[in-house]
């Protein structure tokens, strides 16, 4: 199996001298060849002087131009000292971790509450506070105010004072203000409250029915007896629903016996029994390509559909079980009778399926 090459860097611009050959294909071949020049030029053995000198300077040539497997061959000389010299075993400690739920937590610190009930020092932030000037909507919502707590005064209900319960304990030495007290207004006066009366409102008396009194017979020496009113109540039959003219039947196709063509040659001939196969005409006897057909057994469910090939041939792979068929073709701007065929365990010749 061919091994797929290493992608080369296209990213990165590399410096090219000559041609091809880059700065670094410079420099390498450089060095074999002025290592072979220095050990030629010196005073050594005969045998060394021509062992290292060629030696070196193919090394040179190879490190620049000879690639193994798309890759330079000092790439090669430093992966084997790196696989050489770096540790191949290796040792594995396990650590056991501790389970977060096992480990205790520390309590959280108690909240301080920093929230003072002092009214004192409220007052006092809120009067360094900017004054903001009353707009009309403030206007009418505390005088809506004023009216909710003159009906609250009016009927006797005095709203409960609210106790505010510090959580921390009192201090000892509490803080003084040096704000002067305040002057309270009452705002609950007693006054009599007026509610607003229901008023009654009387519907238009209904329109009496007309009643048509009785005339009954004077009774013969008797008092005269008072007609009671009688209700005459008129039926009114419901017209009966108009008939929709019921909707018009679709003609049924033709039915017809099976035509065999006798002198047509079939590329895949039947050749066992209740195979089907044959080709589809138009009127004038043209082939006719792409006729979607379909086989349906005696109770009307599919059994194969197939469509006829650029020839106009058709056929099945698989034979069908003994029994009675009909095959219909489709196809736009064609009409095709319906084929009625019998399956009788026998070879079918291949059928003609002409347009009307």
């Amino acid at each position: 199996m061919q091994q797929h090459p290493v992608p080369q860097a296209i990213t990165t611009y590399k410096f090219r001298l000559v041609g091809d050959m880059t700065l670094k294909q410079f420099l390498e071949l450089a060095f074999g060849v002025v290592i072979a020049w220095m050990i030629f030029a010196s005073k050594i053995n005969f045998f060394f002087k021509w062992t290292l000198g060629p030696l070196f300077g193919f090394l040179g040539f190879a490190l620049a131009f000879v690639p193994v497997e798309d890759r330079p061959l000092d790439q090669w000389i430093l992966n084997f000292f790196k696989a050489v010299y770096l540790p191949t075993q290796f040792i594995f400690k396990s650590q056991v971790k501790a389970i977060d739920i096992f480990s205790p937590t520390p309590p959280l610190p108690p909240e301080t509450n920093k929230i003072s009930a002092d009214p004192a020092q409220l007052e006092e932030y809120l009067n360094t506070l900017p004054a903001t000037p009353a707009t009309a909507f403030d206007q009418a919502e505390h005088k809506y105010l004023d009216h909710i707590f003159n009906l609250f005064g009016a009927l006797g209900i005095k709203q409960p004072a609210l106790a505010v319960q510090a959580d921390h304990p009192q201090p000892t030495n509490p803080y003084k203000s040096n704000l002067r007290g305040v002057r309270v207004r009452k705002l609950f006066s007693p006054q009599v409250c007026l509610l607003p009366h229901a008023t009654l409102f009387q519907s238009p008396p209904e329109p009496k029915q007309a009643v048509m009194p009785a005339s009954p017979k004077p009774s013969e020496g008797g008092p005269a007896v008072k007609p009671k009113p009688t209700l005459i109540v008129k039926i009114v039959k419901p017209k009966p629903p108009k008939k929709t003219p019921p909707l018009p039947a679709k003609p049924k196709a033709q039915t017809v016996a099976p035509t065999f063509a006798s002198g047509v040659v079939m590329p895949h001939s039947p050749e066992k029994p209740n195979l089907i196969a044959g080709i589809t005409l138009d009127k004038a006897g043209k082939i006719l390509p792409g006729v979607i057909l379909e086989i349906r057994d005696k109770q009307g469910l599919p059994v194969r559909a197939l469509r006829s090939n650029k020839l106009g041939q058709f056929f099945i792979a698989t034979p069908l079980s003994d029994g009675i068929y009909q095959i219909q073709a489709e196809q736009a701007d064609q009409k095709f009778a319906i084929i009625k065929l019998e399956a009788k365990s026998e070879i079918i010749p291949p059928l003609k399926i002409q347009a009307l």
